[in-house]
C-alpha cells in the first residue's frame, strides 16, 4: 500500500493527524481512513488539508489520490 509506505518515510508525522473528519490516533487507524475514501472524499480532504497548511496530511492524501487514479494507456 502507497500510503504505508508514504508513512514510512515520514518519520516525522505527528500522532494524532487531525483531518476534516477528526483525529486519527495511529498507523492502522491511517490506513484504513485514506483506504475508504473515494476520490471525490480525497479531492475534499485535499481540499481541508491546503486550507489548514497540515502538510502531513496533504503528502499522504496525495499518495493515496495517485494510487486510486486509474491507469493511462497511451499507445
Amino acid at each position: 500500500m502507497l500510503v504505508v509506505k508514504e508513512f514510512e518515510k515520514m518519520k516525522k508525522t505527528n500522532f494524532p493527524l487531525k483531518t476534516s473528519k477528526g483525529l486519527l490516533e495511529d498507523k492502522s487507524e491511517m490506513v484504513e481512513y485514506f483506504t475508504n475514501l473515494s476520490i471525490q472524499e480525497l479531492i475534499n480532504e485535499l481540499d481541508y488539508s491546503r486550507s489548514s497548511k497540515n502538510y502531513d496530511l496533504e503528502s499522504l492524501v496525495m499518495s493515496e489520490y495517485y494510487r486510486k487514479q486509474p491507469t493511462l494507456n497511451f499507445k
